[in-house]
């Protein structure tokens, strides 16, 4: 009888896969003709019974193809050094897939990785844009800041979307996606721009409040000329509540679209409907006046009509009142936007549009 390793079967495309997974021991006898990542799973599975370390990395790869990476991490971390260049490459693309920036890591530290991936754990890391050239960004499908952006003629506030790292660039698109689907109040009020990456420039961190931080004026003085481009910027962060400050909002990676809205209508100088902290009701509630487009402060009678009792100004001097009776996106960030405070924010965006108009006049800016 033939030995295995001569059976004219383990020569065949057609068969190969098949006798090799009867007869794995066969694997030896013909090495050079056989090419694993041609193999099917049930082959390689029943082959990684040899403890060989090229078959055994190739059962690695099948695995975290399944999403199996607990298990696929026992093969390849003990095989790492023994597989081909081919299959580290295989076996990063999948990890990089699945977003695993440890194991990515853990792999450029022991082997050679090309560019792509070696700038992909770069900006999940930070690093300063000044690493990059636009179309090493723009593979990442990240924008550089030393680009140049430009909105539509119609937009009202331009609003340039900016991370620090690279796992804020999906959420930031499905963002967009999602208003642009349905725009509020309405359309044209805001349009955004592609992801921008600045990396660690604003070295943004949460303050005592644990509200996001990020200082403006370290990106204003690395990049002067980015900022004027856009009416609004949104910065998307790792770690920090969100928050507006001015011109400037802030959201963390796990910020939720309603947040975000939330945030927005902030944009338009709307107050937070749920009780303020005591430092800022200090001097937000110690005059009666209009002081937001959903807060007054002062004595009912002199409210506009039909608004009742707001939480805002609990710690405050003076009680606040709101527009609506009910709880409003303002106060519950899950709320959805009524009638009223649509058209509430609508004739915000409206004024501010018109003072910044107005601006723009007075230094010749306008056509």
């Amino acid at each position: 009888m033939a030995q295995s390793g001569h059976h004219p079967l383990l020569f065949s495309s057609h068969s190969q896969a098949a006798f090799l997974a009867l007869h794995p021991h066969s694997f030896y006898q013909a090495q050079s003709r056989i090419v694993l990542h041609a193999l099917p799973d049930a082959t390689i599975r029943s082959l990684s019974k040899l403890a060989q370390p090229e078959i055994a990395f190739e059962w690695a790869i099948r695995l975290a193809k399944q999403g199996l990476y607990t298990r696929s991490r026992v093969y390849w971390q003990r095989y790492l050094n023994d597989a081909s260049q081919a299959q580290v490459i295989r076996l990063a693309a999948l990890l990089k897939a699945a977003n695993d920036i440890n194991a990515i890591s853990l792999i450029a530290s022991k082997r050679r990785l090309p560019r792509h991936y070696l700038d992909w754990l770069s900006l999940h890391r930070g690093v300063l844009p000044s690493a990059f050239n636009s179309e090493r960004l723009a593979a990442h499908n990240m924008s550089s800041p030393l680009d140049s952006v430009t909105f539509a003629r119609e937009c009202i506030n331009r609003v340039l979307v900016l991370t620090d790292h690279l796992a804020a660039v999906k959420k930031l698109k499905q963002f967009k996606i999602r208003y642009t689907s349905a725009p509020e109040p309405s359309v044209w009020s805001y349009c955004f721009s592609e992801p921008i990456y600045i990396g660690d420039t604003m070295q943004c961190t949460p303050d005592n409040s644990q509200f996001a931080y990020c200082d403006v004026a370290a990106l204003k003085r690395a990049y002067p000329a980015m900022l004027p481009q856009g009416d609004k910027a949104l910065m998307m962060t790792r770690q920090g509540n969100a928050n507006v400050r001015g011109d400037m909002m802030t959201l963390n990676t796990q910020s939720q679209y309603a947040v975000f809205m939330h945030e927005l209508m902030h944009f338009s100088g709307f107050e937070d409907e749920y009780s303020v902290p005591k430092q800022k009701a200090k001097w937000l509630c110690q005059r009666a006046g209009r002081h937001a487009p959903n807060l007054y402060v002062g004595e009912l009678n002199d409210a506009p009509k039909g608004w009742v009792k707001s939480n805002t100004c609990n710690y405050g001097a003076l009680q606040a009142y709101k527009p609506s009776e009910g709880w409003s996106i303002m106060e519950y960030q899950t709320r959805p936007l009524t009638a009223q405070y649509r058209r509430l924010w609508q004739q915000a965006i409206n004024a501010q549009h018109a003072k910044r108009w107005v601006k723009s006049e007075r230094l010749g800016l306008t056509e």
